[in-house]
């Protein structure tokens, strides 16, 4: 890993001597304290993907733009169309990141971890991306222990209306087709779009002979997207929008085994409602989210792995959130944030197998699966005129099952000189126990108590030219009372404690036609939990003392990204990518984990603007075509393409 440190070390000092750099730390983001301000004038440690960047990457995925940025790992990005990507931020594990769609949550209440899939969001419907790092459960509750992700959807509003066409073709049978229109009429702002994705994929199972005649796992995707507002009228303004997404794929259950006829259909259905009432101090909402989602596994093969003859599982996931918050300047230099929220979640699920045992089912009802938690919260944000910030602010919860829990966030900082920010970060944040640790017929237990996290986290910025961002992150995470599977009891119980450490850290500069951004991450951790040891005499397991890991699992100890780019002409621009991932360790059941070893990843892109309305887009990607595993016993992509074209009408 010497490389990458000594890459690392080149390009800041690069960055530093710079002094005719085009980038702009004074963006306005609205995640950081759910009101609009400056970067600057925040201590939170925050990521802005523009649409500049989005539009200027070979990427055709959500997944693949998180997994470039800076303490992000996003296990699974690379592998068959349709895989269920796991987002671990800064080491925590699955499930402890809130994914946000425009500001409002989005969760699957079905599954074990309450996690969310991407898949669902094309990304040719997004305009940015707002990643909040550090504990954030104070601004945003439940499941905020390591971050947040915002993802914002495109609403580029004119007098005229605007159509934008986005087609692009790609390896493995890929075609991808987006239709959007957005506009104004009168007071009114609308948008509306329509997207298509299929594949014909590849296994997602790894064939290591390349005998086996593995077939191909495919893809179908459509999704819709509405949004109604309107215009800011006697201090009122209003929207509403529905995001509709369903994919049908084929997967392979196991690890380095095909499945012929394992087949998944996944569907999701968001509602958003909300009001703005601007006064004379700030602004007040009030919010209203409905998000629902199925996925339906079946498994009829005679080619089945295990012992089952005919498998079929069904899950739905509901959730709703509604929510009043508002900021009220109540002086030049202080702002009050406060909320009140609830929020509520069910799920039905059922599962059947037949095999030469018999058949076998169970099922879980939203009549008794079922919880909601009501929360209250506030913060204050002071900003200065001589370069001192901070927040402090705190947050009531009370769970349906649990009773109430606090979280906390203490947040200083200060500019010196207009040269050199330096930020503090000391929070708590918690995670809700899921409908399926609480409410499974075999291993749910209703007492369970949430998952906590104290989060520290020291930033030093780097603000001397307004137009070059350099910063350092170093942060400390201990989670106690963590969820896990009791091999003796075959319950969910809280004993799992962890810690994760690590450092991040990013440069971006532009010198004339040339842009460079790189990041570093490191991450560090270990795990104690109980040491269950098999006994053959029982056919069960028993508990001898404790067990730590000194590691993450699949969570890579170091990553570098590299992204360069040159425009040669106001048509033409070409970009380089490179991504070094160090060793990683994947989990077996009774067993030592298996170590992955790293691999590095390069990608080229070209843009060229046929004219102002017309842009077409070339990229090749693992141009070297290295073998690897993401997943270990799941194959990712090989050397692959993709053509694209965007038209705006």
């Amino acid at each position: 890993m010497n490389r990458i440190f000594i890459a690392l070390l080149l390009i800041n000092v690069h960055a530093s001597a710079q002094t005719d750099s085009v980038r702009n730390l004074e963006e306005v983001v609205v995640t950081a304290n759910r009101f609009p301000q400056k970067q600057t004038n925040t201590g939170k440690v925050m990521t802005v993907v523009t649409q500049q960047e989005i539009a200027s990457t070979p990427y055709q995925s959500l997944a693949e733009i998180l997994n470039r940025q800076v303490g992000l790992s996003i296990i699974g990005s690379n592998n068959a169309p349709g895989t269920n990507m796991d987002i671990y931020m800064r080491g925590a594990a699955t499930g402890n990141v809130l994914i946000l769609l425009n500001g409002n949550p989005v969760f699957d209440a079905s599954t074990i971890r309450s996690t969310f899939d991407i898949n669902f969001i094309p990304l040719a419907t997004i305009e940015r991306i707002e990643i909040l790092k550090g504990g954030q459960s104070t601004i945003y509750g439940s499941d905020a222990m390591a971050g947040v992700i915002n993802i914002i959807t495109k609403k580029e509003f004119t007098e005229k209306s605007q159509t934008n066409i986005e087609l692009s073709n790609a390896s493995y049978g890929s075609f991808s087709g987006n239709l959007q229109t957005m506009g104004k009429l009168n007071q009114f702002r609308y948008m509306a779009g329509y997207q298509r994705f299929q594949s014909n994929g590849f296994s997602s199972a790894l064939d290591t002979t390349g005998k086996n005649g593995f077939d191909k796992d495919g893809m179908e995707q459509d999704a819709a997207h509405v949004w109604i507002g309107s215009d800011l009228k006697n201090n009122w303004s209003w929207n509403i929008s529905g995001n509709w997404s369903q994919y049908n794929n084929d997967l392979d259950e196991s690890s380095f085994q095909d499945a012929k006829d394992f087949t998944v259909k996944n569907q999701q259905l968001t509602f958003n409602g909300g009001i703005v009432k601007k006064i004379k101090a700030g602004e007040i909402h009030l919010n209203y989210n409905m998000n629902q989602l199925k996925r339906n596994y079946l498994d009829d093969s005679l080619f089945l792995n295990g012992f089952a003859k005919f498998m079929q599982s069904d899950y739905a996931g509901r959730g709703s959130f509604a929510e009043i918050f508002g900021n009220f300047k109540l002086s030049k230099h202080l702002t009050l944030f406060s909320s009140a929220d609830h929020r509520w979640q069910q799920t039905d699920q059922y599962y059947f197998s037949s095999s030469a045992y018999g058949d076998y089912t169970t099922e879980l009802s939203s009549d008794s699966a079922k919880i909601s938690i009501s929360s209250i919260s506030s913060s204050l944000v002071y900003n200065s005129e001589k370069g001192f910030n901070v927040e402090l602010g705190g947050r009531l919860n009370a769970h349906s099952m649990y009773g109430t829990n606090f979280t906390y966030t203490f947040n200083p900082s200060y500019i010196y000189q207009n040269k050199w920010k330096f930020a503090f970060n000391l929070s708590s944040a918690f995670k809700a126990p899921t409908l399926y640790q609480l409410y499974d017929g075999f291993s749910g237990q209703p007492n369970l108590n949430p998952e906590t996290s104290v989060n520290t986290e020291f930033a030093v910025s780097y603000l001397g030219n307004k137009n070059i961002m350099v910063r350092a992150v170093g942060f400390l995470r201990n989670t106690q009372n963590g969820i896990d599977y009791d091999y003796v009891n075959y319950k969910y119980y809280n004993y799992v404690s962890k810690r994760e450490n690590g450092v991040e850290l990013e440069a971006r500069y532009t010198l004339k036609k040339w842009n460079a951004a790189v990041n570093y991450t490191f991450v560090d951790g270990e795990l104690t939990a109980q040491n269950f040891v098999y006994n053959p005499n029982t056919w069960g397991y028993d508990v001898k003392g404790d067990t730590t890991y000194p590691y993450l699992t699949r969570i890579p100890t170091n990553t570098l990204n590299i992204n360069i780019s040159y425009q040669f002409n106001e048509k033409l621009q070409i970009a380089v990518f490179q991504k070094i991932v160090d060793r990683r360790f994947e989990p077996q059941f009774m067993a030592n984990p298996i170590e992955m070893p790293g691999f590095s990843l390069s990608d080229v892109h070209a843009q060229y603007a046929i004219s102002k309305k017309v842009m077409l887009n070339i990229g090749l990607k693992n141009i070297f075509n290295k073998q690897y595993q993401e997943v270990y016993g799941y194959a990712a992509r090989g050397r692959n393409y993709i053509l694209g074209v965007r038209i705006r009408l």
